[in-house]
């Protein structure tokens, strides 16, 4: 009896043991499962976090570019200022007295004298009369013919109100000039001028002038183009080709304009030259007084 209580008891621990060992054999798998699960939940939590995260992204360098674009967008906002055009300062410029209606244009590179309603003047008068009032004067440059033995080129303007219509077309006498020497009619722009030209001087120093009278508001209006050449007798210069510069010259005579005034000491002057005339009784004097006035009324309407 003794031994099958023995043997009984033994049986019951290999129970027991076998018991315990087949519920760790069992539930072993779905603990391993569940762990693994578990690692795996945790890494893909770790993961899900790290993609969230800005500073662990791969386009994490874009940051700079958006900090460049800023300032452009910022600069497109702006307006551009204007562009300054260049005005271009116009090669001609032009001379105008109200007081004689004289204007014309000349190049901005010559020099120009306004006259100071005396009789000096840079050239001789070629009036048949004394009386000259300048007007103006422009001065062509020294270095505008260079190498050459060119050593003046100008315009003189001025005015004599006590010549009539007749003696405007007349010229004084040079004792250089050619006794067949006569005047003649040319229309240069708008205007119908009496042309003289008149030579002096010697081979080494000459002077070539061209008077252009005109006579409109009761006076006798000069233009005066001068050439001058000059060399030393040792100096080895070519000779200026003085059409040329005249051509120049007669480029601003081209563009001279007479405007309809009333010039001062006009009326005087044509009370002083009817008084220099003999009267020799009244129907002579009033004959002659109407002769001058007939004169000036043709001329009068010219423009």
């Amino acid at each position: 009896m003794a031994t099958n209580n023995r043997t009984q008891g033994s049986g019951n621990q290999s129970f027991k043991q076998i018991e315990g060992e087949g519920w760790f054999s069992t539930y072993l798998p779905a603990i391993s499962a569940g762990t693994v699960m578990a690692i795996v939940l945790f890494l893909a939590i770790s993961c899900s976090k790290k993609s969230d995260n800005p500073s662990a992204k791969i386009s994490a360098p874009a940051a700079p570019v958006a900090t460049h674009s800023a300032p452009s967008t910022a600069a497109a906002l702006v307006p551009e200022p204007p562009k300054k055009t260049k005005k271009h300062r116009p090669s001609n410029a032009t001379y105008v007295s109200g007081t004689y209606g004289v204007s014309f244009s000349y190049p901005r590179k010559y020099s120009l004298e306004a006259g100071n309603g005396k009789s000096s003047a840079p050239v001789p008068a070629g009036f048949v009369k004394p009386g000259a009032v300048e007007i103006a004067s422009v001065d062509m440059p020294d270095s505008l013919f260079s190498d050459t033995d060119f050593s003046a080129g100008l315009m003189n303007v001025s005015l004599n109100p006590g010549v009539t219509s007749e003696e405007c077309a007349q010229f004084v006498a040079s004792s250089a000039d050619p006794k067949d020497a006569k005047p003649e009619t040319v229309k240069i722009g708008s205007n119908e001028f009496t042309v003289l030209e008149q030579m002096s001087g010697e081979l080494n120093r000459q002077t070539d002038i061209k008077y252009f009278h005109f006579f409109k508001n009761g006076a006798c209006y000069e233009f005066a183009l001068d050439v001058e050449t000059s060399r030393k007798a040792d100096e080895d210069l070519a000779q200026v080709d003085r059409g040329k510069v005249f051509q120049q010259l007669a480029k601003i005579l081209t563009s001279a304009r007479i405007k309809d005034v009333e010039l001062p000491g006009v009326e005087a002057a044509q009370k002083t030259t009817v008084q220099e005339q003999p009267a020799s009784d009244s129907k002579t004097e009033n004959a002659q007084v109407m002769s001058s006035e007939k004169t000036l009324a043709p001329t009068a309407e010219q423009k």
